[in-house]
């Protein structure tokens, strides 16, 4: 089985690989050389925090960031070493942005030097950046930085509501809205607007359950409004999370477990996610294919353990049918995995026969503390978790409230 990825605080003696990858940052004067060396050698009483994935003693990606105020952080470098390892970085800024939700984060922000836009910016976009502007200068030779930030917001938006949520976004972010029937238009301030750039009009308007922008025409989806906002989350009452079945051993090698779980309490020091934990390597599930009505881009996901209960929420990255053998191949690097399982999750019969619902998901947290069957039962009556099934967002909300409350 490959040694799992590493993501833990940077050491001293970490300085010198540090120091190479975020080499175009400390060229360009955005991030200093005395101030990196201090950084990691005051950790963890600086309020500079620094980052590193290790992969067999080597530093792969870095982190470094710093509290500003009681609600903002600001992203001071980030990168990875050799060619850049776009999928690698993803994960890493994903931890990053869980770790910041946790803290009560509002607002993340971070100066991008111009050499290094072509790869950082459409990775901070596809994580939830807003592009915000850049800087200037009076020649050629001054180089632009520039400048993006990523909102919190600690909140469930009704569906029937998003209309409203939207203009008022719109109008927050220095764009003048005006209301007309079907949705709204809009466009940047004129104050806002660089010299000889003309803002035309844009709109947003309903077709049904789907919300478009044009032009040029298309739909925005739920799931990219809950990722720019993240970890806010779209309600609509027709809505069924889905609960992940899983014995002990594949949960084990997939997620962290609730840290109130003997077998990994070593992992988690300092908080509940810790500052040293694995980076798994992969983020993919499968289960019988049931819910497929109601499953999209972004819907929330329980995990549950046989014979302990709940251990932590997700949401769902993407997801398709397909056949064991083709599910098994993809997982055989991981190890820990049984292939008789992913067969048993084979439908027997109806249109889907022969085929198991693979998930990959994101987003992923363990609970303070598992939630117990009989705590389940407690809230639904009818609860029964042999296999994958969806519940209600009821149910969801209350095990997670009862997951993470340790009073």
């Amino acid at each position: 089985m490959t040694a799992p990825l590493m993501l833990r605080e940077a050491r001293s003696k970490d300085t010198s690989a540090i120091k190479k990858i975020l080499s175009g940052w400390l060229q360009e004067g955005t991030l200093l050389n005395g101030d990196l060396e201090e950084t990691i050698r005051n950790q963890p009483h600086d309020p500079t925090s620094c980052r590193v994935v290790e992969d067999e003693k080597t530093i792969r990606a870095v982190s470094l960031w710093t509290r500003e105020g009681s609600s903002e952080v600001r992203l001071l470098g980030f990168g990875s070493g050799g060619p850049p390892d776009q999928d690698l970085e993803r994960r890493l800024l994903h931890e990053e942005i869980l770790d910041w939700s946790e803290m009560g984060v509002s607002r993340v922000t971070v100066d991008v030097p111009e050499p290094m836009s072509a790869d950082l910016v459409p990775l901070l976009k596809m994580c939830g950046f807003l592009y915000e502007g850049m800087s200037s200068g009076w020649s050629v030779s001054q180089k632009p930085l520039l400048k993006l930030s990523k909102h919190f917001l600690y909140r469930t938006v009704p569906q029937r509501e998003l209309m409203a949520f939207l203009m008022e976004f719109m109008i927050s972010s220095g764009y003048e809205a005006l209301t007309e029937e079907g949705g709204f238009r809009y466009r940047v301030r004129q104050e806002f607007t660089r010299p000889f750039i003309f803002s035309p009009w844009h709109r947003i308007t309903t077709s049904g359950s789907e919300i478009l922008v044009h032009p040029p025409a298309r739909v925005i989806e739920r799931h990219e409004l809950e990722e720019l906002f993240f970890p806010m989350r779209i309600y609509s009452p027709a809505e069924r999370p889905l609960l992940l079945f899983m014995e002990k051993k594949r949960a084990r090698a997939l997620v962290d477990l609730p840290s109130g779980d003997a077998r990994q309490n070593s992992l988690f020091q300092g908080s509940i996610r810790g500052w040293q934990r694995p980076l798994r390597r992969h983020n993919l599930t499968y289960s019988h294919p049931v819910g497929l009505k109601t499953l999209r881009k972004g819907l929330p996901l329980l995990f549950y353990v046989n014979g302990t209960g709940a251990v932590g929420s997700g949401r769902v990255e993407d997801w398709s049918l397909d056949e064991p053998e083709n599910l098994i191949a993809r997982l055989r690097e991981i190890g820990e995995f049984d292939p008789a399982d992913v067969r048993e999750h084979a439908a027997t019969s109806g249109p889907r026969m022969g085929k198991v619902l693979v998930i990959r998901f994101c987003w992923y947290r363990p609970l303070k503390r598992a939630v117990t069957l009989e705590e389940i039962r407690a809230m639904d009556v009818n609860f029964n978790p042999p296999r994958t099934r969806s519940v209600s967002s009821e149910l969801f909300q209350s095990v997670l409230a009862r997951g993470n409350d340790l009073t």
